[in-house]
């Protein structure tokens, strides 16, 4: 008597196919997406003692992919595995075994199979602003389908676009911005073969009051720590509302033009670690960095030795990647 075994598909690496797990004596799981370097890969299960197991796969290879086994114990596993040129390939899967009384078990089935190159998406941003409408994606290689979320500081969304891109490894991926200061891009694109690749970039300037530092000095004074702490409790909302991503905390010390270029930049790197330390300390846990950019970057431009309350503050970046400015402002350092 013979019995086939019905399949259920499902999309994805490595999914089971199986009538019943229980029920039926054999299952099997098939790496149906898999980089072009790489071998597809099928795996057959034996639910129980099997005899006479024999294995196809074709049209996936240019020869036959075929194992006969006299027996499989229950439990055991038999993995084949093959390589194939780049595309898709509709793949036969036929098994025939021997189980229990002489019953014979028979899979007919049809799968594909994906073998891809990897892409790398790049996005050159600096920041993020209400007035943005759109981003220029860079692929290694050509892409056809382009989508993004733009997600803004409140967590709302401001908008959500897919585009058909036609064959291209650039493209300007366009939104309707909504006056709302955009938090977090979103952006995936497809080659068409079952590649894909996304990129998601989260850049969150954190408003705060700067902490006042006696003349020449970078210890947090007492009466400065409260503003510490508003600043922190507003980095801790905004994680709590983007938890999806793993960010980072990028801090940036400034100095006026009052003392030496040098000795403003030992000055502000201090600083900013003093800060970056008083975060970590009262329970900011996720990574921090911190660097001195000294009076490089000044906020109101003033000449050499000038006084300038502005020009002595603080940013706060939530990100997860470095923040990318116009002009180098120094290295980052790991607190």
């Amino acid at each position: 008597m013979k019995h086939f075994l019905t399949a259920v598909f499902f999309a994805g690496a490595l999914t089971a196919f199986a009538a019943n797990a229980q029920a039926d004596p054999l299952k099997y799981e098939l790496m149906q997406t898999h980089l072009v370097d790489q071998p597809a890969q099928m795996r057959v299960i034996a639910n129980e003692e099997l005899r006479d197991v024999d294995i196809a796969v074709t049209r996936c290879a240019p020869k036959v992919i075929h194992k006969h086994l006299d027996v499989m114990k229950k439990g055991s596993v038999e993995t084949l595995q093959w390589m194939q040129d780049l595309g898709r390939h509709n793949c036969g899967i036929r098994i025939t075994a021997t189980g229990a009384m002489g019953t014979v078990w028979t899979v007919d089935s049809v799968h594909e199979f994906v073998s891809t190159s990897q892409i790398d998406l790049n996005v050159n941003l600096r920041e993020l602003s209400p007035e943005m409408s759109d981003v220029m994606l860079r692929s290694s290689r050509i892409f056809k389908k382009a989508s993004i979320v733009v997600t803004a500081e409140d967590g709302t969304q401001i908008d959500s676009v897919e585009k058909m891109t036609g064959a291209v490894s650039e493209y300007k991926m366009s939104w309707k911005p909504n006056g709302k200061k955009p938090a977090l891009l979103e952006i995936k694109i497809e080659d068409g073969t079952g590649a894909w690749a996304t990129n998601t970039i989260m850049y969150f300037q954190i408003p705060h009051t700067d902490v006042v530092f006696d003349t020449n000095k970078y210890n947090i004074r007492k009466d400065q720590e409260g503003y510490l702490q508003e600043a922190l409790d507003r980095v801790l909302e905004i994680l709590r509302r983007f938890d999806r991503v793993a960010a980072d905390l990028y801090i940036t010390g400034h100095t006026d033009t009052v003392g030496s270029a040098s000795s403003n930049e030992t000055l502000s790197m201090n600083r900013a670690r003093s800060i970056a330390s008083w975060f970590s300390k009262h329970g900011l846990t996720i990574p921090i960095y911190y660097r001195g950019a000294g009076e490089r970057s000044l906020a109101v431009d003033t000449p050499d030795n000038t006084p300038n309350e502005a020009n002595r503050r603080a940013v706060y970046i939530l990100s997860n990647h470095p923040p990318i400015e116009d002009k180098p402002l120094g290295a980052w350092k790991k607190l």
